[in-house]
């Protein structure tokens, strides 16, 4: 037998790090993306973002509380119990002081005067509440919130230490040239450190329940004009992305060779990050352009007219896989004639030979028993009968009674009044 060499030619996709942002860009929903673009501004000193116009809160948005139970106090007092601290009565009263990012902002000294106890005592009884997680909880600003953090690190990174606790200001000023001077680094090791310090948490606190709520921003809305449904995608909450002009000024002139190339590659993510984000608008608007199309009578005249539509046939009639039209209308919301809805609501099953979409039955039931004789409330079969009387819908008494139960609506025995 003899060895021989043979070359063949395979055709392989290779999933690149822009590749992969760019499908979580698509995933992301506006609230996500704006993070992630805040990030981005950390790791390119290229990119400057600017608060759009009219990118407030408005009465557009949807008021949603966090599922955390727990409260960062009741947290904090569960771990201090556990710890057996000397002055737990200091320690209860500056962990009841500690703001919802997690920040104690009053000084040493004015803890003291309040508490009426010496100085040392009280950097010690803050000391202990530095130790307790989260990781910077107690700090009094970023710089100290993100230095108790690093220190914290199982694989602790001595330059993004360093770059915080002596360069906070370059730091903050996304001065890099500064930076790689001053900590006598390469372009490389600094974005690296960067790496490491943009994974931190600059409010520890928000992992906890809180009085304020959360707000949810439709990504597109759709509103009738003359007859027609018109479509936009909603941008003005997200950040709009401008070159930093320190860094725009010397892309035009002669650098040295390592801040040219430096700049040049950073100059390519700012160029590919505003093409992903006009690819993902580009997306997400011809997903909602198929769903209107198909969903025109719920924009026209409401919900009870919702009809089935499968990802599949979205997929299908734009030529994207359906994995594709998943991400696009994951946790998004759209802003409608009749409320905010999240993209996902258009998407049901039928339910009958008819072709009627579930999200309509429930609608209808719903509407049903909400006019019902209360004296003489419906039972399951009576509806199953209006519903074909009325509306020519053939659903079967167990259908009804799980939609009922769906919508956490009691039996008709348990709803009858007197």
């Amino acid at each position: 037998m003899k060895a021989s060499l043979v070359q063949e030619q395979s055709l392989r996709l290779a999933m690149t790090q822009e590749l992969r942002q760019a499908i979580a860009m698509l995933q992301y929903n506006a609230q996500e993306l704006t993070e992630f673009l805040y990030e981005q501004s950390l790791e390119n000193p290229l990119i400057e973002l600017k608060i759009r116009e009219g990118g407030r809160k408005t009465e557009n948005q949807m008021e949603i509380y966090g599922s955390h139970s727990e409260t960062l106090q009741q947290h904090l007092l569960e771990q201090l119990r556990i710890h057996k601290a000397a002055n737990m009565r200091a320690l209860r009263f500056i962990v009841d002081n500690i703001d919802e990012n997690g920040y104690l902002r009053e000084s040493d000294e004015e803890l003291a005067a309040l508490l009426n106890i010496p100085i040392d005592e009280v950097r010690a009884c803050v000391h202990v509440l530095q130790d307790l997680e989260p990781a910077g909880v107690g700090a009094r600003t970023l710089q100290e919130c993100l230095l108790l953090q690093l220190k914290r690190l199982q694989k602790r990174c001595g330059l993004a230490e360093q770059m915080i606790a002596y360069h906070f200001n370059a730091f903050a000023k996304k001065d890099w040239k500064q930076l790689t001077q001053a900590l006598k680094c390469h372009g490389e090791e600094l974005q690296q450190a960067m790496r490491v310090i943009v994974s931190l948490q600059p409010k520890p606190g928000l992992a906890f329940s809180s009085e304020k709520p959360l707000y949810v921003v439709p990504d597109l809305a759709v509103h009738r004009k003359n007859g027609e449904l018109i479509i936009t995608v909603e941008q003005t909450h997200l950040p709009k992305i401008e070159i930093h002009p320190t860094y725009s000024a010397m892309l035009t002139t002669e650098a040295e060779r390592d801040v040219a190339s430096y700049l040049a590659q950073k100059q390519q993510h700012v160029q590919w990050l505003l093409k992903s984000l006009e690819q993902r608008k580009i997306t997400l608007l011809r997903v909602m352009e198929v769903i209107v199309a198909r969903q025109s009578a719920f924009f026209m005249r409401g919900p009870l007219f919702v009809q089935p539509l499968a990802l599949k046939e979205v997929a299908t009639e734009l030529g994207l896989h359906e994995s594709t039209v998943s991400r696009a209308t994951r946790n998004k919301f759209v802003q409608t004639p009749y409320g905010l809805f999240e993209m996902k609501y258009f998407f049901s099953n039928a339910v009958s030979e008819e072709d009627v979409s579930a999200l309509r039955v429930k609608e209808l039931l719903k509407s049903m028993i909400e006019k019902e004789d209360k004296r003489k409330p419906l039972s399951d079969q009576k509806i199953v009968q209006w519903l074909e009387k009325e509306h020519g819908i053939a659903v079967s008494r167990r259908t009804v009674a799980k939609y009922r139960e769906q919508l956490k609506i009691p039996a008709s025995s348990l709803r009858k009044t007197m």
